[in-house]
């Protein structure tokens, strides 16, 4: 260590000897940093997402019940078409959802209400009834009737398949009684009474009016004279004398007139 100490003043002192003063030493540069070209960032704008289509319930309601509704007029065009009654000005009130059927366990008597919160006074009504019994059998319709179906006041149209014979009326009951009839009982030809047959009814109530077509056959018109054209509730009915039968109501609707 001591020789290296040596080595080095050796030549300090030769160099100042001979003039030479050692040079500084040369800072070395630092690199400067080469700038790099950076490109702007590209302005893509971001697409926005699609509006999602939400659909629009009230209106697709609207379009259902304006399809099922042009489908009942069609009906009434083919069956009213020339006739006085001015079908076109009204609407629809109600169309069932799927048969209703009444079972029955004679003797018995039941009834099966449409749609609790619809009432009308003026209307056109229609189903497709099938009676399925060994023996006497009723089928009908509840209409125009108080809250109180069981035993309120009421009208009720009835098919009629007693000993064989085709028959319907119009009543007017109270309490579950008989009162009077609009009509008196209608025998008529264009009832089928084979069991388990179909019989389409159309029943028009307008004012004091009733009009009745059965299977596209008008039974003609009759008038209420006690006046009972009160805004009322529907249901389906059925009377059976003894065994087991039922009705089924399908098809239907209600149309109310002005």
């Amino acid at each position: 260590m001591k020789r290296l100490q040596y080595f080095a003043l050796f030549i300090l002192l030769v160099s100042v000897a001979c003039g030479i003063t050692p040079a500084a030493p040369t800072a070395t540069p630092s690199p400067q940093p080469t700038a790099t070209f950076t490109p702007p960032p590209t302005n893509t704008p971001t697409p926005s997402p699609s509006p999602t289509a939400t659909t629009d319930v009230a209106a697709t309601l609207v379009a259902k019940r304006t399809e099922t509704a042009g489908g009942v007029l069609a009906e009434l065009d083919e069956l009213l078409g020339d006739s006085e009654i001015a079908y076109q000005e009204g609407k629809l009130l109600w169309q069932e959802k799927s048969p209703i059927t009444v079972n029955l366990s004679g003797p018995d008597g039941k009834y099966s209400e449409i749609d609790d919160g619809l009432t009308a006074a003026n209307f056109i009504l229609k189903s497709d009834v099938t009676w399925s019994a060994t023996g006497i059998i009723v089928c009908g319709i509840v209409f125009r009737s108080e809250a109180n179906i069981a035993e309120g006041l009421q009208y009720q149209f009835l098919y009629m398949r007693l000993s064989g014979l085709p028959a319907w009326d119009i009543e007017l009951h109270e309490f579950n009684r008989f009162k009077n009839s609009p009509s008196s009982v209608q025998y008529s030809s264009a009832l089928n009474q084979d069991n388990n047959a179909t019989n389409q009814v159309v029943l028009i109530a307008q004012n004091e009016e009733f009009t009745v077509y059965i299977n596209q056959v008008r039974q003609g018109k009759f008038y209420d004279y006690s006046k009972q054209s009160m805004d009322g509730r529907f249901a389906v009915t059925g009377y059976q004398d003894s065994g087991k039968g039922s009705c089924k109501f399908e098809n239907s609707w209600i149309w109310g007139l002005k």
